[in-house]
């Protein structure tokens, strides 16, 4: 485990593995590097460098007051990849829901340190289909109903009560929510010119298919899976993820690009 520090924050992070470096980022509330770490970073690690850590706010890393916009998460996302010395060259991004939304902005602002993009349930617009809920969970005894609605499958005691004690630091005490309100849609034009190879997998169930759907049309180089799951991809088909990863990302970059336009 290593610190990495930014100038407000320390970020807890890990590295796994040798070779060509692949980053993997977590999910907004209850992710952390633990929701990649058994059922998918480990078993790539076998061939690649997978790189962990959990941001600002969650898992081991401290909650600072703000810094949940994009542009500071993309920094926080390229100060981890320089402390492990792959900050100059083009890197793997794998990213569920929040997590996915950081990674394709950094993508946006550096496509050439981007060799592919896999987007996980992205919630993009995150003011459109991450704010509501996060709005609703305005009091301690909506927070928990908020946890039981959408995280608490499986947790009680005092697992659960600690869970509640972080969002609570996290949801009433920082500029989260504001900063989510704040997250519009990527620009299209943006979008439409980003030509790194992009695998969108979404759940079947979930809220954000429209938004996978959006992404899968704007996109020039994506590819779009559905899953028979909901949201929380990464818990509910922790193995399809994992098969889908290890296709995608054995590809080079030429014959992604001449399968879809085979497709198309």
């Amino acid at each position: 485990m290593d610190s990495i520090q930014r100038p407000d924050a320390t970020l807890s992070s890990m590295s796994l593995g040798q070779g060509a470096p692949l980053l993997m980022l977590h999910g907004l509330a209850n992710g952390n590097m633990a929701t990649w770490f058994s059922a998918v970073a480990s078993p790539l690690s076998a061939q690649r460098q997978v790189l962990l850590y959990d941001q600002r706010g969650h898992g081991g890393s401290t909650l600072p007051k703000c810094g949940f916009d994009l542009d500071t998460q993309a920094d926080d996302l390229q100060a981890v990849l320089d402390h492990y010395g792959c900050g100059a060259q083009p890197v793997d991004l794998v990213g569920h829901s929040m997590g996915a939304l950081v990674a394709l902005h950094q993508a946006l602002r550096w496509p050439e340190r981007v060799r592919r993009l896999v987007l996980v349930d992205a919630p993009m617009p995150a003011r459109e289909f991450v704010a509501p809920s996060l709005l609703g969970a305005h009091s301690p005894e909506a927070l928990a109903q908020y946890i039981d609605n959408h995280l608490g499958v499986g947790l009680s005691g005092r697992r659960k009560e600690r869970l509640q004690q972080r969002l609570a630091a996290l949801f009433f005490d920082s500029s989260l929510v504001q900063d989510v309100l704040a997250m519009a849609a990527e620009p299209d034009t943006a979008l439409q010119a980003l030509k790194v190879p992009t695998l969108l997998v979404y759940g079947r169930r979930s809220p954000c298919v429209s938004a996978g759907r959006h992404l899968a049309r704007t996109l020039p180089l994506a590819e779009l899976v559905l899953l028979d799951c909901g949201h929380y991809i990464p818990e509910e088909a922790p193995a399809a993820l994992r098969a889908e990863l290890e296709r995608f990302l054995i590809d080079t970059a030429a014959p992604v690009a001449a399968r879809l336009a085979e497709a198309a």
